[in-house]
């Protein structure tokens, strides 16, 4: 949740292990590429046999005989049954009696800043995206030329790193609510521009931010629309979901920030930086006190939320819920579920000490445990009515801001949104097929179809029948290649 980031100190240990191992195995397979084309040998095929395989449109299973990678495409799908060889060559993946899913993908991640303000970056928490089966990211906000780096790295190193899809830095009002990773748009004139750059500079998805205006807003809309990208928006003061609905923006991010908008008019609101400084620290806390009451009588069958919804499906706006951040770290990072949960075991030391150093700066109210645990309630409440109510649904993490480990809080995701009565195929849908969508490669990735990206995921068992399947990982495939990387000890320091 971009807005609570606040930067930890940054450690001055130097770069460890896990970047010279890292480089190591870039060596070694720099070493196997070069010899390969030096010798003129073919690009590999690669036949997974039997199994099933998820259909991203119907939303379940089928048998198939084998699906026939060529490089790092499908070129086919066979029915059940087929006996054809193996070509001359071919590496064969089993997976008979297992589950194949589409790489996850990560609709919702900052790859730069976060990790540079604990000097660490993206090549030391790659693996654990990998290793729990996410062959895709789409960054949505941070600085471009270490972002491009970092998604050189990964095109480069598909054994090493899932996809990066490049995103803006945030666009904001002046000043900016995080001026290490915003530009502060002000000038309606200057938009095209500054698009047309960041287009011509690979970026996919434009995020509009809390002080974004209006005029703004649709200047950037339209200016991204002409070259084909993607407009996200995570808004607060300045622009309001509707406006930023009608002028047809592409999604919305964070459930959360949806709830605050659906406050009645007398309802007391979180007031934007400029006010609340000078204001004593014991009249914030009373105010938050008041804000949580006020959401825990929000009634969802209320016009607001009709209209808001109606407008959603009407236009066709996505929304990406981002329930993981509020659970992990604006809700309830004080609570044992979220500060001993097993998955934070994967994380790089440094990692999570300057988690650790975030929470213990920022502490919450314990006297409002109760009320916060509500607000989740009524997060997870508001996702699903809008899942069934027909509103598109993106899956995203906001990894790595506090305690949302790399990886595994894609996981999480998916489990909180079963939770909340959303079925598990609509979920895998979610993490698949719709995030695709929102990268414009529908028809290259989030499928397992001849043609597509040969992005895969061996299951030992059904997540139709149970989402935590998803964890039990056999084989990863990203563009074709086995990449599966081996497990981290606990606790890790990179």
């Amino acid at each position: 949740m971009m807005m609570a980031w606040r930067p930890s100190a940054p450690s001055r240990v130097s770069p460890g292990s896990s970047n010279r191992r890292i480089a190591g195995a870039v060596r070694v397979c720099l070493s196997i590429l070069l010899t390969s084309v030096a010798l003129g040998v073919p690009q590999e095929t690669l036949v997974v046999r039997g199994g099933q395989r998820f259909d991203t449109t119907a939303g379940t299973f089928r048998s198939f005989g084998s699906i026939v990678v060529e490089g790092d495409r499908i070129v086919r799908v066979t029915e059940p049954g087929d006996t054809t060889p193996l070509p001359p060559g071919a590496r064969e993946l089993d997976a008979r009696g297992r589950f194949v899913i589409p790489g996850l993908i990560d609709a919702h991640v900052h790859l730069v800043h976060i990790l540079k303000s604990l000097q660490l970056t993206a090549e030391d928490v790659f693996p654990l995206f990998l290793r729990q089966g996410v062959t895709t990211l789409r960054d949505v906000g941070d600085e471009r030329s270490e972002q491009k780096r970092v998604a050189r790295f990964a095109e480069d190193h598909p054994t090493l790193a899932p996809r990066v899809v490049l995103g803006s830095p945030l666009i904001d009002g002046n000043p900016p609510y995080h001026p290490f990773v915003s530009v502060p748009l002000t000038q309606v004139e200057a938009v095209p521009a500054w698009v047309d750059a960041g287009v011509d500079d690979g970026v996919r998805t434009f995020k509009l931010y809390v002080g974004t205006t209006r005029e703004i807003g649709q200047a950037v809309i339209a200016a991204a629309h002409r070259r084909g990208a993607w407009v996200t928006a995570h808004l607060a003061w300045s622009y309001r979901p509707l406006e930023a609905i009608e002028d047809g923006i592409d999604s919305l991010e964070h459930m959360g920030a949806l709830f605050d908008f659906l406050l009645p008019p007398d309802a007391p609101r979180w007031p934007p930086p400029a006010e609340r400084r000078g204001v004593p620290a014991e009249e914030l806390a009373a105010l938050q006190r008041r804000i949580l009451e006020a959401k825990s009588r929000v009634d969802f069958s209320g016009e607001a939320t009709t209209t808001l919804i109606e407008a959603l499906v009407r236009r066709r706006v996505r929304v990406d819920p981002t329930l993981v951040v509020y659970r992990n770290w604006m809700l309830l990072r004080d609570q044992p579920e979220v500060l001993e949960h097993a998955d934070l075991s994967s994380v790089p030391e440094r990692l999570l000490e300057g988690w650790r150093r975030s929470a213990r700066a920022l502490p919450l109210d314990p006297t409002t445990v109760a009320l916060r645990q509500r607000e989740f309630l009524r997060l997870q409440e508001l996702t699903a009515l809008l899942h069934r109510s027909g509103v598109e649904l993106l899956l995203g993490t906001d990894t790595p801001v506090q305690f949302c480990p790399p990886g595994l809080a894609l996981h999480q995701e998916m489990e909180l949104w079963v939770q909340a009565g959303i079925p598990p195929a609509a979920v895998l849908q979610a993490a698949t097929r719709n995030n695709a969508r929102s990268l414009g490669q529908a028809d290259r990735l989030g499928g397992l179809e001849p043609g597509m990206t040969a992005d895969l995921v061996v299951l030992e068992a059904d997540p139709l029948l149970d989402i935590r399947a998803a964890r039990r990982i056999a084989v990863v495939v990203r563009s074709g290649q086995v990449c599966t990387p081996a497990s981290p000890e606990p606790g890790r320091q990179p």
